[in-house]
Parts: structure tokens; C-alpha cells; sequence
């Protein structure tokens, strides 16, 4: 092998080591279980609304009564900013549920699927969303035209 073809494979190589790592750093499958849900309620002590992912820490008190800190993952800023949401959107001190994926390797440390608030309102990642207003719409336009939704 030539010493520019050498180049040429290690170029590729080394483009496809990167891609793989990119990728894996955006799967959150790798990190979180998406074959299971837990819900977990408590008190927020912090919400950090940055990017690559907002993070949220949260007391939640078990059965026992001990009080133990979880960590819940988010979208980035930039995507939770396109569903509505701002730093001021969970604030500290706000007694919430959270259900999502629990992580593989940290028993206190999830990626957020719903929020339900004190109030009950429902906070959901902007994907969701998206599903459910396009699903409204629709509903809206059959109503409209007298059809019953499917």
C-alpha cells in the first residue's frame, strides 16, 4: 500500500471513529434504559436550562423518609426553547413528578419523558408536543368537516 492510500484509510477511519462517537453522545439508549419508566416525585432544587442538555436536580424522599438527590436529563436549551419552555419553566423549590427512562448505571439519574406539576399541569418534551398538537388539529379539521376522528 501506497503511503497515500495509507493516508486515505486512515482519514476514513479516523471519520468513521468520530461519526460513531457523535452518534453515541446523542443516543440516549446508551445511557438511559428505553425499556423501562419510572416516576419520581419531589422538590426541585435546581434546573439548569443550557445546552448540550438541561439538567435538573430534584429531592425525592423515599418510604423511608431518607432523602435522596436525582438528576433528570433534558433536550438541549435550543430544542426545549422550540417547544415554549425557558429557565423560568420548573423553578427551585416546585414539588413535581417526573417520569422517564432511568439511567443504566446511576440509580438516581433519569431522562425526562413528563413532568406533572403541582397544579397538574403537564410539561413534555417538545417532540411530544409536536405529536399531540399535529393530533389536535386533525381532530379539529374532522370535527369540522362532521366526520367523527378515527
Amino acid at each position: 500500500m501506497t503511503r497515500p492510500q495509507r493516508a486515505s484509510v486512515l482519514a476514513v477511519l479516523l471519520v468513521a471513529l468520530s461519526v460513531g462517537r457523535a452518534g453515541a453522545h446523542h443516543a440516549f439508549s446508551a445511557v438511559y434504559d428505553d425499556k423501562q419508566t419510572i416516576t419520581v416525585e419531589g422538590v426541585v432544587t435546581q434546573f439548569k436550562f443550557v445546552n448540550p442538555h438541561a439538567i435538573m436536580s430534584m429531592d425525592v424522599t423515599d418510604k423511608s423518609g431518607k432523602v435522596a438527590t436525582w438528576t433528570v436529563e433534558f433536550a438541549g436549551r435550543l430544542n426545549l426553547a422550540e417547544g415554549g419552555w425557558t429557565a423560568e419553566t420548573v423553578k427551585p423549590g416546585e414539588r413535581i413528578k417526573v417520569t422517564g427512562n432511568p439511567a443504566r448505571q446511576n440509580d438516581r439519574q433519569m431522562s425526562f419523558s413528563k413532568i406533572v406539576k403541582a397544579d397538574g399541569t403537564e410539561l413534555l418534551p417538545v417532540q411530544a408536543q409536536r405529536v399531540n398538537t399535529i393530533e389536535a388539529e386533525r381532530q379539529e379539521r374532522a370535527r369540522q368537516r362532521g366526520q367523527a376522528p378515527k
